[in-house]
C-alpha cells in the first residue's frame, strides 16, 4: 500500500512553504494552550497536552489523506478519559498516567484495525442529530465541570448532578480575588475572540490581519495572566501549573494487563468513535471546499497510528478538531508539512520556554476550555433537526439529556442506541406508493401526488424501501390493506426498483404472501428487481413460483393487459 505521504511530498511546491510555516506558527499558538488545559481535563499532567500535541502529528503527516488536518488534544476525547478513568486511579498519579497511556493506545489499535479491514462506513453508526446532541452535552458538561477551576474552587462532577450535589460545599469556598481573576480571564478571552477582530475591523484592519492577532491574544492574556498571579497577587490564591518535569519527551510504560483490556476496551471504543467522527467531518467539510478527497479508511489508519504515537508521549487521546483544523486550512496550510512544523515550534516552546509554561494560570487555562466548549453548543442545530423531522429532534435531546445526566461514555452508548433506534423504526415503517401510468407516457408515479391511470384488474405498489425480518410484515400488511381498496384486481405487481436488499425472513414472507394472494385469485408479480436483489432471490424457489420478473413496470402492465383494456383514471 502506497503512503498517502508519497502522493504529495513529490509534487510539494516552493509557493506552498509560506502557507504552511504561517500556518504553522498560528496553529502552534493555539495548540501550546489547548493541549496544555486539555491534558489537565483528561487528569493528566499539563505537559502531557503538548507532548500529545508533538508526536502524533508526525505520524499523522505520514499517514493521514487530509491536506488540512490538524491532529492534537481535544476536549471531549479528554473528558471522556478522565470518567473513564476516575474509577481506577487518582487523577496525575504515576497509575494513573500509566492507564491513560494504555487506554489511548487500545483505542488507537482500534481504530487501527477498523482502518485496515476497510470498516471505515461501519463507523458512521451515529446519526448527525445524535453527534449534535453528544457534541452540546459533552461541552455543557465539560464547562460545568472547569467552573471549579476558573472560580478556584473544588467544583466537579461527572455528570450534572454530581455537580449539583457538589454545589454548594463548593460555594462555601468561593474566595474574591480567585473568582474575580478567573472571571476577568474568561470576559478578556471571550473579548480578544470575534469582539476583537470586529473592533480592529471598525479601525480599518484588514480582517486577515484581525483574525491573526485575535489568534495571537489568547496566549498573550495567558502569560500576562500568569505574570500578574505571581508578581501582584498572593501567590497562594492563584494555582499555577507548576515546575514541569524534564524536557525530554520521555517514554511513558502503558498498563495494558488482562483487567486493564476488560474494563477500558469499551471507553477506548467509544472515546475513538467520538474523536473519528469529528475528525472526519471537519475533514470531509474542508476537503470539498477545496476541491480535494478524503478517504475514510485511510483516516482510520492515521488517527490509530496516531494515538499509538500519543499512547507513548503524551498518554492522552488525540483526533482532528474543529477549531485546529479550520484554522490550519485558513492559515494557508496546503499540505500536512504544516503540521510537521507546528510539531517543530510546539517541541522548541517545551524546551526553551518551559519556566513561561510552568507560570500559567490553571483559572485561565479553564476559561479556555469553557468558551472552547461553549462554542460547540449549536441550538440552532437542534430546531432544524426538530423541524425536519421530529424524530431527529427527539434523538438530539434525549443524546444531549443522557450525556448530561450519565457522562459521556454511557451518553455516547445512548446515542449509539437512538441512532439504531431511529433506522429500525424509519426502515420497519417502509413508505409504499400506488402507482400509474402518466397518461401518454412510460412513466409511473405516485397516484396520490399525479393524475395517472391503470387497467382496473392491476395493482401496481412501488416498496421504497429495503426488505428484512424487521419491515416484511409491515409492507405485506400495508398489500393487503391497498387490495381491499382494488377489489377488481386480478394482479399485483410489487416494484422494487427502491428495494436495494432483501434478506431470507423477507423472501419467506413474501412466498407466504404469494400463496395467500392465489387462494383469493390474485396473481403476484415482481418488477424492475435490481441485480443484488435478484442474485439473492435466486437462491430461493420464489422466482420459480412467480414467474418472469419484469424488467419494468411499464413492461409488466403491457405483458399483463394484453386486451389494451382501457385504463382506468
Amino acid at each position: 500500500m502506497k503512503l498517502p505521504i508519497l502522493n504529495w511530498l513529490p509534487h510539494y511546491r516552493r509557493e506552498y512553504a509560506l502557507g504552511d510555516l504561517g500556518a504553522s506558527i498560528i496553529v502552534a499558538l493555539l495548540l501550546i494552550p489547548q493541549g496544555l488545559a486539555y491534558a489537565q481535563l483528561a487528569g493528566l499532567p499539563a505537559i502531557n497536552g503538548i507532548y500529545a500535541s508533538i508526536a502524533p502529528v508526525l505520524v499523522y503527516a505520514l499517514l493521514g489523506s487530509s491536506m488540512a488536518q490538524s491532529v492534537g488534544p481535544m476536549a471531549i476525547t479528554s473528558a471522556m478519559t478522565a470518567t473513564a478513568l476516575a474509577p481506577f486511579a487518582a487523577s496525575n498519579s504515576t497509575e494513573y498516567i500509566a492507564l491513560a497511556s494504555g487506554l489511548t493506545l487500545i483505542s488507537g489499535v482500534l481504530m487501527l484495525g477498523f482502518g485496515a479491514l476497510k470498516l471505515g462506513k461501519l463507523t458512521r453508526v451515529l446519526s448527525i442529530p445524535v453527534i449534535q446532541g453528544f457534541s452540546a452535552g459533552t461541552a455543557l458538561l465539560i464547562a460545568l465541570g472547569q467552573s471549579g477551576a476558573l472560580l478556584g474552587t473544588a467544583w466537579r462532577g461527572d455528570n450534572v448532578m454530581n455537580w449539583l450535589l457538589a454545589a454548594p460545599h463548593a460555594l462555601t469556598q468561593l474566595s474574591l480575588t480567585p473568582s474575580l481573576f478567573g472571571l476577568a480571564g474568561l470576559a478578556l478571552l471571550w473579548l480578544s475572540s470575534t469582539p476583537c477582530i470586529a473592533a480592529l475591523q471598525r479601525l480599518r484592519v484588514s480582517f486577515k490581519t484581525a483574525q491573526l492577532i485575535s489568534r495571537i491574544l489568547p496566549l498573550g492574556i495567558l502569560i500576562v495572566g500568569g505574570l500578574i498571579a505571581q508578581k501582584l497577587l498572593d501567590p497562594n490564591s492563584i494555582r499555577l501549573i507548576g515546575a514541569l518535569p524534564s524536557a525530554s519527551m520521555t517514554a511513558i510504560q502503558p498498563q495494558l494487563d488482562t483487567h486493564v483490556l476488560a474494563q477500558l476496551w469499551l471507553p477506548a471504543l467509544l472515546i475513538g468513535l467520538a474523536g473519528f467522527l469529528q475528525s472526519i467531518t471537519i475533514a470531509q467539510t474542508i476537503a470539498a471546499e477545496r476541491n480535494e478527497k478524503v478517504v475514510t479508511d485511510q483516516e482510520l489508519i492515521a488517527l490509530g497510528g496516531s494515538n499509538m504515537a500519543a499512547a507513548v508521549f503524551g498518554g492522552m487521546p488525540v483526533s482532528g478538531g474543529f477549531s485546529r483544523t479550520a484554522v490550519n486550512a485558513n492559515s494557508g496550510a496546503r499540505t500536512p508539512l504544516a503540521g510537521v512544523m507546528t510539531a517543530g515550534w510546539m517541541l522548541l516552546g517545551v524546551l526553551f520556554f518551559s519556566d513561561a509554561i510552568s507560570g500559567l494560570p490553571l483559572p485561565l487555562l479553564a476559561a479556555t476550555i469553557i468558551l472552547a466548549t461553549i462554542r460547540m453548543i449549536n441550538l440552532q442545530a437542534l430546531q432544524i433537526a426538530w423541524r425536519i423531522d421530529q424524530r431527529d429532534g427527539a434523538a438530539w435531546l434525549l443524546t444531549f439529556f443522557a450525556v448530561l445526566l450519565i457522562g459521556p461514555i454511557n451518553g455516547i452508548a445512548v446515542g449509539i442506541g437512538v441512532s439504531l433506534l431511529l433506522f429500525i423504526l424509519r426502515s420497519s415503517r417502509p413508505h409504499l406508493a400506488v402507482i400509474g401510468r402518466v397518461p401518454g407516457s412510460e412513466h409511473f408515479r405516485n397516484a396520490l401526488h399525479f393524475k395517472v391511470e391503470m387497467p382496473a384488474h392491476l395493482l401496481a405498489i412501488r416498496i421504497d424501501e429495503s426488505l428484512y425480518f424487521g419491515n416484511c410484515a409491515q409492507v405485506i400488511e400495508q398489500c393487503q390493506q391497498h387490495l381491499k381498496s382494488h377489489t377488481q384486481a386480478a394482479h399485483l405487481i410489487l416494484v422494487l426498483s427502491a428495494v436495494n436488499s432483501i434478506d431470507a425472513s423477507a423472501i419467506a414472507a413474501l412466498r407466504e404472501f404469494r400463496q395467500g394472494l392465489e387462494n383469493q385469485g390474485v396473481t403476484l408479480h415482481l418488477a424492475e428487481v435490481k441485480g443484488p436483489v435478484y442474485a439473492t432471490l435466486a437462491h430461493s424457489t420464489l422466482l420459480s413460483e412467480l414467474g418472469p420478473v419484469f424488467i419494468s413496470t411499464h413492461a409488466a402492465v403491457q405483458a399483463l393487459n394484453p386486451e389494451k383494456d382501457d385504463f382506468c383514471i
